[in-house]
């Protein structure tokens, strides 16, 4: 269990700084509690890629946000990630909410954000008309778009582990290691020791406890609830662009979106916490959610609504990102309160830290390139997206092509057989994966389909399944011994 680089968290950040430190000759192991990816925030976001205005110049999150835009808009491409080019806007409803716009216009300018420009309310209207009458005008950010976080997320690692980065789930790190000179030796976990001279703590909403660790108080983590209501895929075409609300202190408000799957979803709400566990729904914040969602779009067809979720976000009180090397214990960076527009600044923020290796920790880690590299992922085939020729020659392949086992989204057995073979072990992280589960039904046809050729591939007794590791068994057993045992008694 020797390493050059421990990266504690998978999410988009971690997963990130892995692929890029990947370009070098490394040692990484990169280790998650979770039994799928995504997991956590990166898991259950409004899965935008921001412009860049809303970012106060100077800070870190205006540092990252615009490079990492221009980043996503390549990696997309070479990672073979699913990704909705659909821009932004910022809608005011009265002259005040105006003269907000003008101020995020100027910050964009500052942040260097391209195309941006004010548009009147009639405008906009002319390419969505199902928003509100009473938007007067609207913010129009062109390169804002909406990503797949769960195929980037499962992406990103993917790259990494081409690239010789190992991957570590269910393995939770309980604390840290040091040597006589209090310098990083590397972590404990559930699963014993893993050693390295340098320790990145990308590990979320938890990052805060992690900080502290190793001594550093510096920042306080603020769990934020953000709940989200997700609607079928027959919405598609109902709104084209990202919609946001003026933002105001707790956020940037409730949203409407189309995601790059076609569904409509709005959210999020912003409420702390003190659990960074608590992903529960609530009746009020969906009541919150449907609110500002019909302020948008006031015919928001609620009635095709398939889901709720929600995900928890990693605030800070300064509101900005934490990203330093500390000076003690040596070998420890913090890559910290992740929170929007973390997502969008995550291939920014990844190369930040590998400059920091080497400028920061040139004594305990050398950074030499990887001849070898490989930039390049492709992706499972989106059975759903093919036309008939391309199906057929995908069939002629491997004929578990023309098994359908997901018929909302048309996922074949031979997408679900690839998503195992690239590591899936649990049911959602086949859902993750191939989108098997995600549709109108939510799972009730395919979930039995899945647990089964889960089982089979694995060769582990089907009441083994989980939908998400630990006891989140599908089955608990079989009916005949379970009424043999109800009569026994």
């Amino acid at each position: 269990m020797n390493y050059d680089v421990i990266i504690i968290g998978s999410g988009v950040t971690g997963a990130g700084i892995a692929r890029e430190l990947s370009k070098y000759k490394l040692k990484i192991a990169v280790l998650d509690k979770a039994s799928e990816l995504p997991s956590g925030a990166s898991r259950a976001n409004s899965s935008m890629i921001h412009g860049g205005f809303d970012d106060k110049p100077g800070t870190m999150k205006a540092k990252f946000c615009v490079p990492g835009n221009k980043m996503w808009h390549s990696l997309v491409k070479e990672l073979d990630i699913d990704f909705n080019h659909c821009g932004s806007y910022v809608c005011a409803f009265n002259d005040d909410e105006v003269k907000h716009l003008e101020k995020l216009l100027e910050q964009g300018k500052i942040n260097g954000v391209p195309g941006i420009e004010i548009v009147s309310g009639d405008k906009m209207r002319e390419k969505e008309p199902n928003v509100s009458k009473d938007i007067v005008a609207a913010l129009w950010s062109p390169e804002a778009g909406i990503i797949n976080n769960f195929e980037a997320v499962n992406a990103l690692i993917e790259s990494a582990k081409i690239n010789g980065a190992e991957l570590f789930l269910e393995t939770l790190v309980t604390g840290l290691l040091f040597d006589e000179k209090n310098n990083i030796r590397g972590v404990t976990t559930n699963k014993g020791e893993f050693l390295a001279p340098v320790v990145i703590n990308a590990g979320g909403t938890h990052s805060g406890e992690i900080s502290k660790w190793a001594g550093d108080t510096s920042f306080k983590i603020i769990p934020t609830k953000g709940e989200y209501l997700l609607l079928d895929r027959t919405t598609q075409g109902f709104i084209h662009s990202f919609l946001f609300s003026c933002p105001s202190k707790a956020g940037k408000g409730i949203t409407v979106l189309q995601t790059a799957e076609g569904n409509l979803m709005s959210g999020p709400t912003a409420t702390e916490q003190e659990d960074p566990e608590d992903r529960a729904t609530t009746p009020e914040g969906l009541a919150e959610v449907l609110k500002g969602a019909r302020r948008l779009v006031p015919d928001f067809p609620v009635r095709l609504n398939i889901t709720t979720f929600a995900g928890v976000r990693a605030n800070t009180e300064s509101g900005d990102f934490e990203i330093k090397a500390l000076k003690t214990p040596r070998g420890f960076v913090n890559v910290a309160g992740i929170k929007s527009p973390g997502f969008t600044s995550s291939p920014a923020i990844a190369a930040y830290v590998a400059d920091l290796l080497k400028e920061e920790l040139a004594d305990r880690i050398t950074l030499t390139p990887n001849e070898k590299f490989i930039p390049e992922r492709k992706g499972i085939p989106r059975f759903l997206y093919l036309n008939m020729e391309e199906r057929e020659e995908l069939v002629k392949k491997d004929p578990a092509y023309a098994q359908i086992v997901c018929r909302c989204e048309t996922v074949t057995e031979g997408q679900v057989l690839e998503a195992i073979r690239r590591g899936a072990r649990t049911i959602t992280a086949v859902k993750m994966m191939t989108r098997a589960g995600t549709g109108r039904c939510q799972g009730g046809f395919c979930c039995p389909r899945v647990a089964e050729i889960l089982s089979r591939e694995l060769n582990i007794p089907l009441d083994e399944i989980t939908r998400h590791g630990g006891e989140s068994k599908l089955l608990v057993g079989k009916t005949k011994e379970f009424l043999l045992n109800k009569g026994a008694e």
